[in-house]
């Protein structure tokens, strides 16, 4: 049926429209509370070029002031503010355009624009950091990409684009201007430009994009320094949790000194903070939300902000917890109801107003039970050796197929007098199957590198479509590969070709036979490749590699001593190998579909777990994997008892 505008339901289209105009206004309003934040930082930092003791020193620059500080009032005007704290911070605004207009001292002027500002993100809780702490690798990726150009390899504003800019791009390494400047400050820059230069705004990167790029230009003033990585590195990894990621997202370098302190050692902790991030799965992981607001919310119970510490809390279940909730689930269940709880004790403890000891206790088991929720979430992917084992045994299964199904067409060739004439045909065919296959792997592992997004999902599905080619298909052709049903298969097709002197057609068969392999053993290849740990992914070509050089082996074996190779025996190993892949890759796809909600999860009666053979304690991922084995055992039983009924006739 083909599906029109005209076919959807008209209550539909009118649903879509409100949802999107909601959408719409949505975004207005938060361009509209970022411009005002990041006009306000500009106007902060820049009037102290424009007016100086009550005199314009640039004519150019207080005009540009004045407009500023007109525009932010305007905008502010636009953000539906709570009626209360509005009319503070409207007024605020007015009286900061007055100050701005009678050429008041730079503190005044800061001093105002700083608290409308924060007056501002506080009424209409705006975000100023991000979720997860930053990459610092893909923001200098960033860089190199959209920024390099005008500031520079270094950021010391030397770009080949930089001469004949007025203003100059901005120097990275210049102390006095990045230490006043905090990644928050960065990242409105990042996403709307600045007015009146050469610095565009970027509004085609994602928020986690503009906080990645905002981080790496901040450290690239500490990048330039004789650093000990190996020491900073450990004294980030020791302070990462103790300072909020808010804190280092919207403090300056001079702000955050207040706090780490300002002798040698907090040197240090400043530069380990601004040069490095969280590795692995830390990085991304929402738990880290939990813990940063948890931090946040104890601080503000011990200064007496009650409601503040009641928000925090929640805010740490809700961005913190709930965005895992189902990963974990599908891990332990039963854990997993222990953490609610241990959240909920902390929201309950600040309800009844429990003396701070009390509050700092259930925040801090609470912290405890995230920990341990933080290191169950880091799946035990396949280890090396295994991933070897796996992949050099689909490799040889798939590989020595190939080759003898293309040796039995070249011995059927030979014997004929077209021989000299099929010959070209037949090997362009294979070849041109392989190559095929290799420019076949490295398009799916692109396709695989672009879908991030649901990257859960694309590994589940990719599991279990490979477990339904090795049960379901892989197992019956490979059954029938060496009958002699399939030698007469290969016989007759051949002899038809040649008879007709189908050349083309003797080589799209020898592509097809090598290509069928060549694409199973892609499939194979990937869902191994996805439950493999990133640093141990040579350990596949590593396999592959080995698989061939035996192939080649045996091959030569084979065209030697054909009739003392035991094939038999290795198609039977080969084949326990694919039932011991299927049964892990099916536990794996349900676990991963199951952690992406997209499957129920329930709790197996005893707890237990082993990540690299696919084992979860849920009853549907473990009912899946004895269901599969049940029935791959079932089609060797048929197998073997087929066999035996024709050996007997």
């Amino acid at each position: 049926m083909k599906l029109s505008l005209y076919s959807i339901p008209p209550y539909v289209l009118y649903i879509f429209i409100f949802f999107s105009s909601l959408q719409i206004s949505a975004k207005e309003k938060d361009n509209n509370i970022q411009s005002v934040i990041h006009l306000l930082d500009y106007l902060s930092k820049d009037y102290p070029m424009a007016v100086r003791d009550g005199k314009v020193i640039d004519n150019a620059e207080y005009a540009e002031m004045q407009e500023f500080s007109a525009k932010i009032f305007n905008l502010s005007q636009k953000i539906k503010l709570p009626p209360e704290s509005g009319r503070s911070i409207l007024s605020d605004l007015s009286d900061l355009k007055i100050l701005v207009r009678d050429k008041a001292s730079s503190r005044k002027i800061k001093d105002l624009a700083e608290q409308a500002k924060w007056a501002i993100i506080q009424a209409t809780s705006y975000e100023v950091a991000p979720l997860n702490w930053p990459d610092n690798a893909k923001g200098q990726s960033l860089y190199l990409q959209n920024c390099m150009q005008c500031h520079g390899p270094k950021g010391a504003g030397n770009g080949p684009l930089a001469n004949g800019l007025k203003p100059a791009p901005a120097n990275f390494l210049k102390d006095s201007l990045m230490a006043d400047l905090s990644p928050f400050e960065a990242y409105n820059t990042v996403k709307l430009g600045v007015e009146g230069t050469a610095m565009r705004a970027f509004s085609e990167l994602t928020d986690k994009e503009a906080w990645d790029l905002a981080f790496y230009v901040k450290s690239l003033r500490f990048q330039k320094q004789k650093i000990d990585s190996v020491s900073l590195k450990k004294i980030f990894d020791q302070e990462f949790g103790n300072i909020s990621l808010k804190n280092v997202a919207t403090l300056s370098d001079n702000e955050l000194m207040n706090k780490l302190g300002s002798d040698i050692q907090g040197q240090k902790k400043l530069k380990a903070l601004r040069i490095f991030s969280p590795t692995g799965k830390l990085s991304q992981s929402s738990l880290t939300v939990a813990r940063d607001y948890l931090h946040q919310a104890l601080l503000n119970y011990k200064n007496g902000k009650k409601d503040e510490a009641r928000q925090k809390a929640l805010a740490a279940y809700l961005e913190g917890i709930e965005p895992v909730e189902v990963r974990l689930k599908a891990n332990d269940p039963a854990f997993t109801s222990l953490l609610e709880q241990k959240m909920m004790n902390v929201r309950q403890a600040i309800e009844q107003g429990r003396n701070s000891s009390e509050v700092e206790n259930k925040i801090n088991s609470a912290l405890s039970t995230i920990d341990s929720a933080e290191k169950m979430m880091k799946d035990e992917k396949l280890n090396y050796w295994l991933s070897f084992f796996l992949a050099a045994s689909i490799m040889l299964r798939e590989g020595l197929e190939a080759f003898l199904i293309i040796a039995l067409i070249l011995a059927l060739i030979r014997s004929t007098p077209k021989a000299k004439k099929a010959l070209p045909y037949i090997h362009g065919g294979w070849i041109t199957a392989i190559l095929m296959g290799v420019a076949g792997w490295f398009l799916s592992d692109w396709i695989i590198a672009i879908s991030g997004q649901n990257r859960e999902i694309m590994e589940g599905m990719i599991s279990l479509i490979a477990v339904i080619v090795l049960a379901f298909v892989g197992f019956w052709l490979h059954d029938h590969s060496h009958s002699k049903k399939w030698k007469e298969f290969i016989e007759k097709k051949v002899g038809t070709q040649l008879k007709g002197e189908k050349m083309i057609g003797l080589a799209f068969f020898s592509f097809m036979v090598v290509f069928r392999e060549a694409f199973e053993s892609i499939l194979f290849l990937q869902a191994i490749g996805l439950e493999t740990q990133s640093g141990d992914q040579s350990s596949i070509g590593f396999g592959v590699l080995a698989a061939f050089a035996l192939i080649g082996l045996l091959a030569f074996l084979f065209l030697k001593y054909s009739r003392k190779i035991p094939v038999r025996q290795l198609f039977r190993y080969s084949s326990w190998v694919i039932t011991l892949l299927a049964v892990i890759l099916i536990g794996k796809g349900i676990h991963a579909i199951q952690e992406a909600g997209w499957l129920s999860v329930t709790g197996f009666p005893v707890s237990f777990k082993m990540d690299w053979l696919g084992i979860y304690p849920t009853l549907e991922s473990v009912i899946s994997q004895m269901i599969l084995l049940s029935i791959l055992l079932f089609l060797y039983y048929l197998s073997n008892y087929k066999n035996r009924v024709i050996r007997i006739k």
